[in-house]
Formats: structure tokens, sequence, C-alpha cells
């Protein structure tokens, strides 16, 4: 974001990334904006309401390529059941063109994209399984997965997709090479029943989680060789369940939970480069750009959607008081120029919450 925002997240992380260095796997403070600077900040984010197909009513946001330049999102029809129903329109949102991509199957979902409009996302079958699917070239596939099915999560600039094949008890973290190879196993360390891959790195890094029999998360990343490694928590907190979901240059994000600390659920990023790692004050599993800022909303009974820069939280612009929900912001690009998310429209005559994807445009 090339605003004053810009300028004071980046001397904020800075000094977040001295502290994290000195102290190791830290916790950080946060601080909201000033009411002057938080005003100043969320009219400099132009909102603009992604386009809804006719019939269909609600719509969210589901992924986004790291350069803001394709945003994956989906539609629903009136007479959904709560909260997804079983359908939903995917499609893909690019320069004021959406291209809708046909998934058959229950629950479908792009997950994730690149600037080539490809797309990387799962549904489910009739036989209960879940299906990992490719778009890409104007054509939809089903990538190979074991008889238990998979699911596709993420897409990198070359193509090379990542997520898990199922199994009876879990599932495998795998990596769909966009030579068409996969799938390729990454290993799980000594202890992990499960594993799954969230997202890929242009350098073929990978992030994601493994849990183990008790169905503990905890957050890890793989190499392009296929080394992994377990990511730090905060200094002190014990009982941790974390996974990483989103990757950007040396940053990557996610969610972790303390058990028995009276913690709400909070994101989470990583330095790489440094090995720290900061609870954010934001909630959701929070998207983060190529400097650290993330993105997500802040927890309350009405969710606020907002972005954090260093230890200052911005809310971001929405449409209507929310009766219940909220507002949430899902995405954000490389340069955190774009943000993508759902915001509150109405409320239904089945009382149930209309929301709407939008994009904030904060350069």
């Amino acid at each position: 974001m090339q605003t004053n925002r810009r300028r004071r997240g980046q001397k904020l992380i800075a000094a977040g990334i001295a502290g994290a260095a000195a102290a190791g796997a830290t916790v950080f403070a946060v601080q909201f904006a000033s009411a002057e600077e938080a005003a100043q900040d969320a009219q400099a984010c132009v909102r603009t309401a992604l386009p809804i197909p006719e019939g269909l009513v609600s719509t969210g946001v589901s992924g986004m390529s790291d350069d803001g330049s394709v945003i994956a999102y989906y539609a629903l029809p009136l007479d959904q059941s709560w909260p997804d129903g079983l359908g939903a329109f995917p499609r893909l949102y690019s320069d004021g063109e959406v291209t809708d991509v046909p998934m058959p199957g229950d629950h479908p979902r792009l997950h994730d994209a690149n600037s080539a409009a490809e797309a990387a996302g799962y549904a489910t079958g009739s036989n209960g399984r879940d299906v990992p699917y490719l778009w890409s070239g104007g054509e939809l596939t089903a990538l190979p997965v074991g008889e238990d099915g998979g699911r596709a999560m993420g897409i990198n600039e070359g193509g090379d997709v990542v997520g898990l094949s199922q199994t009876f008890d879990g599932g495998v973290p795998v990596v769909w090479p966009a030579d068409g190879s996969g799938p390729v196993e990454l290993p799980l360390p000594e202890g992990a029943k499960s594993g799954v891959a969230h997202d890929i790195g242009d350098d073929g890094l990978v992030v994601g989680a493994f849990y183990d029999e008790n169905g503990t998360a905890t957050a890890y990343s793989w190499t392009a060789e296929g080394e992994g490694e377990a990511l730090p928590v905060p200094e002190g907190a014990e009982g941790v369940f974390a996974i990483a979901t989103d990757l950007n240059g040396d940053w990557t994000s996610g969610q972790l939970w303390v058990a028995g600390g009276g913690d709400a659920p909070a994101g989470v990023r990583w330095n790489l480069a440094e090995g720290t790692v900061e609870r954010t004050g934001l909630d959701h599993e929070v998207a983060v750009s190529a400097d650290g800022t993330v993105a997500g909303y802040v927890p309350g009974e009405v969710t606020k959607a907002a972005y954090q820069a260093g230890d200052a939280i911005v809310e971001l612009p929405g449409v209507a008081e929310p009766e219940w929900g909220g507002d949430s912001a899902e995405e954000i690009s490389a340069d955190g120029a774009l943000i993508a998310g759902d915001v509150y429209i109405e409320t239904d005559e089945a009382g149930l919450p209309v929301r709407n994807a939008v994009v904030w445009d904060c350069a």
C-alpha cells in the first residue's frame, strides 16, 4: 500500500522484526491506529463489489493470486441451507471480467489462483469423497489422487498445486507438479498421523501443518527438496494448535489456539527468514503480504474486516452495520495494495445474512 499507512507499517514491522530477532519466538502486543489515522487509512481503501450473477444473492471470496490480478469467489442462490448449502457457483474475476468455473459436486470452491488465471480447489463427489481440481486454459481437470479422495489448496505462478491426499484416518500432504508428474507425497515428522499442504511459493517452499494422534496441529514447512521443519510457537505458549495457510516471500500466516489459556483463536504470522512468530490482533486464518501486513477480521460479536501493519490495526469500510456475523478480509496481495473479502449486506427473510464479495483497493 503506497500510502502513509504503508510507510508507517513498514517502520512498525522493522521494529517488530528487530525485537523478535533478539528474543527468538515472540508474542507482540498490538494496538489500534488512532481514530485520526484509522479514518485516514480506511478512506484510502476504495471498496468495490464483485459481480453477482443474476438469480443468485450471496457471494464470498475463496482465493486470490499473489499479485491481486485474479480473484476466486463463489455465488449462492437464495434457497441455500446454512451455512453454505450444498451447491455454489465458483468463478474467477480479473480485469472486470468474470469467468464461470463449472465444478461438479457439493461445496465446490476454488481456493487459490495465480496471475495466469489458473486455479486450484475441490468439491465433494457423489460418493462423499473430495475431488481435487485444477482450472487451467479454460478447462477443469480432476487431479490424480488415491481412492479416498483429496483436496487442492494452493497454486504458485508456475502452476504447481499443493493439498492433501485423503486417507481413512486423515491425509498426506502432496504436491502436484505443473509437469503432471504428481502427486508427490511430502514427508511427515515422527509422531505425525496426518498432514496438509496449504500454499506453495514460486521457489517450491510449501507451508501447512501436521496433526498428531490427538488431533493437535503443528504449523510446518517443506523446502522444494522435501525437507520439513516445524514453525516456532509464541514464547511461553503450551498446547498450541497452529496451522500455516498463506505464504508470501519470507512471510507465512495462519491461525493458532492456545489450550487452557482462555484466549480466543488468533491470526498468526511467521517471518521465515528471521525464525520469529507473532500473534496478531486479528482473528481468522489471516492472509499475509510480502512485507508482513496481514488481513483478517477484528473479533467480536460483530466482526470487522481489517488489516494489520506492524502492530497497528485499521478496520476496512463495510456496507451496512451487521445484525450478526460481520465482515471479513480473506486475501491480500503481495504488495498489500489489494485486499479481498466479504461484507454483510442485509438479513434475508429466513434470518440469514446476505454477504457479498468485495475488493478494497488501498493503493
